[in-house]
């Protein structure tokens, strides 16, 4: 029986992208959401054994970022996730692992580490692109970079407490108290092309 894989992401052209990339590991994609609100529908409808999922997809969103992920490892915490993102702050791809996503691979590397990632999640490994790993080991660093900022923005506009906020993250209230007011730079996010790297099986969450 072929994997049944559902794909989320904003930009049609990634939809595409990623469909590629599941149909030649041999898994079938059985349907395509392009905000949370399309993904969760699509999650509650169909049965599914891999979600391949943006990490931000703000298309008519009620929810995005790291409340997204808490949603769907809240309501199927069983469901391997791989995330797709292109940020590089350590606190929060260390929030995501921690929350059972099975994957975190960087948007712009190319489709064959994708599919390397399917394959390894399929057999029940973890999988990290290793700029994500670097970024991981030395997240002490990555406490004040843009990304993190309008993460914290994100979730208090929405209502979070300052101790929700600080729990979900893995971050300390101080640190979210500091971000609350700062304001938000523009900035690009760092994206990297290296191969991912297996990190040691864990069991599924």
């Amino acid at each position: 029986m072929h994997t049944r894989v559902v794909i989320a992401d904003d930009h049609l052209p990634v939809l595409a992208s990623v469909g590629a990339a599941v149909a030649a590991t041999g898994a079938a994609v059985v349907a395509r959401a392009r905000s949370p609100d399309e993904l969760f529908a699509a999650l509650h409808e169909l049965p599914c054994d891999l979600l391949v999922c943006d990490y931000a997809m703000p298309v008519d969103a009620q929810v995005d970022g790291i409340e997204m992920v808490h949603r769907i490892r809240s309501r199927w915490p069983e469901l391997p996730v791989i995330m797709l993102t292109t940020m590089s702050n350590g606190v929060i791809l260390r929030a995501l692992l921690e929350s059972g996503v099975r994957g975190l691979i960087d948007k712009a590397a190319p489709s064959l580490e994708l599919h390397a990632a399917i394959r390894a999640v399929e057999q029940g490994d973890t999988v990290v692109s290793p700029s994500f790993t670097e970024a991981m080991a030395g997240d002490a660093a990555h406490l004040d970079e843009p990304v993190l900022r309008r993460e914290i923005a994100r979730m208090f506009e929405r209502g979070r407490s300052n101790d929700e906020i600080a729990a979900m993250l893995r971050v300390p209230v101080s640190c979210v108290e500091r971000h609350v007011l700062a304001p938000t730079p523009e900035g690009d996010e760092d994206t990297s092309k290296a191969e991912p790297q297996r990190a040691p099986r864990e069991p599924h969450r």
